[in-house]
């Protein structure tokens, strides 16, 4: 595993247009998984030799497939599990989309649930001993345990607002020309994260981590983000917050996959099910405006293809059809080598 520790502000800006001038404002979102893919690729090719970087990044193949249009097929010579925010040497994971915040209570949601009225199925959430349907979205950050609890069926899951791990901060730049001179009307300002005290991402590996290590050494500095600003990074030998042991779902039995890391379908949910080997009927789909997944391509010299993934947090709920034994950790969609498509399943009590 890697631990990424910035040394200052970090800028992953939105996918839309921005152009300098004062009305302007780039805003930075949560680092994606082939953001931070990316950083440990650019820094392996200026380290390794020819036939190490060919290993690990697989350019020329990169390139070949480029040329036949099946670009979607390449993948590097390593695979990431996933990318997450920690602090205080913990992973956090996105709070589940099928919990809901009840009544003033901070720091804590209650699961959804279904309620059966007269013959329709509808979601509620648990306000003491009564239901009701009167609930709003939470947004944060859960620790491994709160996770394991909530998908073994806990009815409650304490969280971390973004805030305890991340703030914004606005910074103002100006435009200059090639003489490095200043240009008038071009003042803009830039919404960036900084990390509170504590806090890194942390990369897990799927495999080939041993490889990256040999090339980039134990510990160093690797470009991150907008503006390329610097990031201290070390390996730790530290496995997956939680296991991957099999699941059990019976017939009926309603299975709850939830998305750890950003999902990029290939034929939508029902390609989702069919990859992860389940049958069965989507009941309910928690989740929030799609993630825009796009880039600069170095190696093509233009922008990447933009694609669309669900976004970290997601929560399907599936009635299983057919009764089926399960790895708790699995992968699909697009992009999986590059820490997208971490599908986590627990069962819905």
């Amino acid at each position: 595993m890697i631990e990424i520790l910035p040394n200052d502000v970090l800028l992953f800006r939105e996918s839309r247009n921005f152009t300098a001038g004062e009305s302007h404002v780039a805003l930075s979102q949560e680092p994606l998984p082939h953001t931070i893919a990316g950083a440990l690729m650019g820094l392996i090719y200026h380290r390794a030799d020819g036939g190490t970087r060919e290993k690990l990044l697989r350019l020329e193949e990169r390139r070949k497939l480029a040329g036949a249009g099946r670009l979607d097929e390449w993948a590097p010579g390593f695979s990431l599990l996933g990318t997450f925010f920690a602090l205080n040497g913990k992973a956090l994971f996105p709070l589940p989309r099928d919990t809901g915040l009840v009544g003033e209570a901070r720091g804590k949601a209650v699961v959804l649930t279904l309620h059966e009225v007269l013959g329709r199925r509808t979601v509620v959430a648990r306000d003491g001993e009564n239901l009701t349907r009167h609930f709003k979205a939470g947004d944060g950050f859960v620790r491994p345990e709160e996770l394991r609890g909530y998908l073994n069926g806990a009815e409650e899951v304490r969280f971390l607002e973004k805030g305890a791990v991340y703030i914004h901060e606005e910074r103002v730049g100006i435009g200059m020309r090639e003489t490095r001179t200043v240009e008038e009307g071009l003042l803009y300002r830039v919404r960036t994260l900084r990390l509170r005290e504590g806090a890194a991402i942390r990369v897990y590996f799927d495999s080939g981590e041993a490889e990256v290590m040999e090339v980039l050494g134990e510990k160093g500095l690797l470009k991150l983000g907008g503006e390329s600003r610097f990031a201290r990074y070390r390996f730790i030998d530290e496995g997956f917050p939680l296991e991957n042991g099999e699941l059990e779902v019976k017939a009926g039995a309603i299975l709850r996959l939830y998305f750890a890391t950003p999902l990029l379908p290939r034929n939508g949910l029902r390609g989702v099910l069919e990859e992860l080997g389940v049958k069965g009927e989507v009941v309910k789909l928690f989740t929030g405006r799609k993630v825009r997944v796009t880039g600069w391509d170095v190696q093509l010299g233009k922008p990447k293809q933009t694609l669309y993934a669900y976004p970290a947090g997601t929560v399907v709920w599936v009635k299983v059809s057919e009764g089926t034994t399960m790895g708790r950790l699995s992968k699909a969609g697009g992009m999986k080598e590059l820490g997208y498509g971490l599908v986590i399943a627990g069962v819905l009590r």
